[in-house]
């Protein structure tokens, strides 16, 4: 009776991390899926209305002293600067889970290659300006989740419960976020 009990228990667990390993793929994916729509918009960029503006700042911090200078109220600047911390963050966790085996400085630089890479392509196809600051802050919001990735790890000990503490912690942060994506910023893709 209790070897039926603890098979039954051992399947159960089973079944969960499945799901959540699931889950966490799902969720990774409509992250890729919402950072490329996000910086390249792709509807916009075979727009053959659009006009081709290209901008680029390769001056360290200009931008972001620049946005601090000007008020001391909450502004499109501020916004901007907390998103492009914030919108890299789910990216070092991630980085963290599928590169488990990777050191701290080959995480670092497949984070700011990545933002380098996005705001080269960005400048090559006129999509926006092509910032120095933007590599630094999507850096430092990929520095966040790497370390929060690590601290996780070191707290729960194992890879599986951190992998599933991130699937549910993605779960309760990712419905709301879905939700707004989907009413708000993927209207663009509306027909």
């Amino acid at each position: 009776m209790a070897q039926g009990i603890d098979y039954l228990l051992k399947q159960g667990d089973c079944v969960i991390r499945k799901t959540a390993n699931i889950l966490f793929y799902v969720i990774a994916a409509f992250y890729i899926f919402m950072m490329i729509d996000l910086f390249f918009r792709f509807n916009y960029m075979f727009d053959t209305d659009r006009i081709v503006s290209r901008s680029y700042n390769l001056i360290p911090f200009k931008t972001i002293w620049g946005y601090a200078s000007r008020n001391n109220h909450v502004s499109f600047a501020d916004i901007n600067i907390l998103g492009n911390i914030v919108v890299f963050i789910p990216y070092g966790i991630y980085l963290g889970v599928i590169k488990k085996r990777k050191g701290f400085m080959i995480s670092f630089v497949i984070v700011a290659a990545t933002s380098l890479f996005i705001e080269i392509t960005q400048f090559i196809f006129g999509l926006g300006a092509c910032d120095i600051d933007d590599v630094i802050l999507n850096t430092i919001g990929g520095i966040i989740g790497i370390i929060g990735y690590k601290l996780l790890r070191r707290v729960l000990k194992e890879e599986s419960r951190t992998k599933t503490a991130i699937t549910a912690i993605s779960l309760i942060f990712g419905i709301p976020i879905i939700y707004l994506y989907f009413t708000t910023v993927f209207n663009h893709l509306r027909l």
